[in-house]
């Protein structure tokens, strides 16, 4: 059992025993859905000697199947969810378990926070899930948080100063971020050894991939805020032994990353602006090929997060973006320098990016470590990403419409790996998603609806996807 397991387990038995004490609310959630995919038949379609498409394997998987078995699933969870205060000890807790392996789903999520603290008017000491106050918020659903020791001051009123002592990084996965990943993942046969990945803990590192952080929040109407990290990559990700005689005596190869962001948030009741420069740099130690300098690739990247909301009445609109840097590139197309590196869950709200493709539009250090992938399943790739959300809420009635935009860098030529705006450094194909949900809800106890959610892609890419679902949700 590592320390992870053992947190989960002493954190349960709390919030069991501070049931006796005070109500703790029981969350019981379903979720039905279907997909619909197919690979079109095209004489023109999209090739790409990096590109890892992987168009005619996902087609030809669901037309191998019959129609209820490829696109029908379900998945349950019972939540517990509890905050109160007694004295000063202070506690925030919730927890999601799912209702098996067959769906895909990891055995139990973390909410975004989850912890137990001792707290007086100036300070607040937990251990837990905390979330990073500091960092951007320019996408409503974007999320990345600590999990372990974390100590909050509040020296004056408008300032806070969060710093995560420990932290045992591990892609800070949430339900609301995973329940469609397994749609498009791999053959039922083969779940057991997926699942098997996707809970692959290096429990021989495991210390090795330990995260610290630092960051403040200032002012009330106007905020600025600032944010610092710190990951120890060791041999965390899918090389898991780059130079084997380092891992075999240090127990990990040296790599590392350090993350920052400095931004503001503009609140004036109807209007809100939010805007951030991110940072990254590190060292990933290689063997690879593409590499133009022998054994290691310095990590040098920046990105720029701009987010604006108007709210008027039951009328809410939401536009964010996000551009990040790119790999520097020789006149041999090796590898230079790599560009910005992203931390926590996946920005974007629509299903289809976020959760059954997972498309980061940078390299990312998610739950399997540092990854760097052209693909269209579970790439992490350096481009533009945009989110527009329409909300409309008339008493318990909330209708939704989003749209979601990617478009990658171009990977086979030279480039200087700066931000560019210039259309000719982009790809030539995007992926683009619309959804549309309609739900009903009663304060934060009841919740109701259906969504659907269709794929736009140039004909180029020759493929055909939509994706339906409905969900509920009660609190006791």
């Amino acid at each position: 059992m590592n320390s992870f397991q053992k947190y989960f387990l002493i954190s349960f038995l709390l919030l069991c025993k501070m049931s006796s004490i005070h109500a703790v609310g029981v969350e019981v959630g379903i979720l039905g859905y279907e997909l619909f995919f197919k690979e079109k038949t095209q004489t023109n379609q999209f090739q790409s000697p990096v590109w890892d498409l992987q168009i005619h394997q996902m087609g030809k998987e669901f037309q191998n199947s019959s129609y209820l078995n490829r696109v029908s699933g379900k998945s349950m969870f019972v939540g517990l969810k509890d905050k109160n205060k007694k004295e000063n000890v202070v506690w925030d807790l919730n927890i999601q378990l799912t209702s098996g392996k067959e769906t895909g789903l990891r055995p139990f999520y973390l909410g975004k926070n989850h912890y137990i603290a001792y707290e007086t008017s100036k300070f607040l000491f937990g251990v837990g899930r905390r979330e990073h106050l500091f960092r951007p918020k320019s996408f409503g659903s974007s999320y990345d948080g600590g999990d372990g020791i974390f100590l909050e001051f509040h020296p004056q009123q408008n300032l806070t100063l969060q710093f995560f002592l420990w932290d045992h990084y591990s892609g800070v996965l949430l339900l609301e971020k995973d329940r469609f990943l397994s749609l498009l993942q791999i053959p039922s046969e083969d779940l057991n050894s997926y699942s098997k990945l996707r809970n692959y803990d290096q429990r021989t590192n495991v210390n090795h991939h330990r995260r610290h952080s630092f960051g403040l929040i200032y002012g009330e109407y106007l905020s600025l805020r600032l944010g610092i990290q710190y990951v120890e990559l060791g041999s965390w990700g899918k090389h898991v032994k780059d130079h084997t005689k380092e891992t075999k005596a240090s127990g990990a190869d040296g790599d590392s990353l350090l993350n920052g962001n400095v931004g503001f948030r503009f609140d004036a009741e109807i209007w809100e602006v939010q805007f951030d420069f991110l940072w990254a740099k590190g060292n990933d130690r290689t063997n690879s090929k593409v590499a133009a300098q022998s054994s290691s690739i310095p990590i040098v990247g920046e990105a720029i997060q701009l987010g604006s909301e108007f709210r008027f009445g039951g009328f809410l609109i939401r536009s964010s973006h996000f551009i990040s840097d790119r790999e520097e590139r020789n006149q041999k197309n090796q590898i230079i320098r790599d560009g910005y590196v992203s931390t926590g869950s996946h920005p974007t709200q629509t299903p289809y990016l976020s959760q059954i493709f997972r498309i980061f539009p940078s390299a990312a250090l998610t739950e399997r470590g540092y990854e760097k992938n052209y693909a269209l399943k579970e790439g992490r790739s350096f481009g533009y990403l945009s989110e527009l959300v329409l909300q409309f809420t008339y008493h318990q009635f909330v209708l939704k419409i989003i749209g979601s935009y990617f478009l990658p860098y171009q990977v086979t030529r030279p480039s200087d790996g700066r931000i560019s705006f210039q259309k000719r450094d982009f790809e030539v194909f995007y992926i683009g998603e619309g959804l549309l949900e309609f739900s009903l809800k009663e304060d934060s106890s009841f919740e109701l609806g259906i969504g659907v959610s269709q794929l736009f892609v140039p004909d180029s890419l020759a493929l055909k996807s939509n994706f339906g679902y409905v969900f509920g949700r009660l609190e006791i």
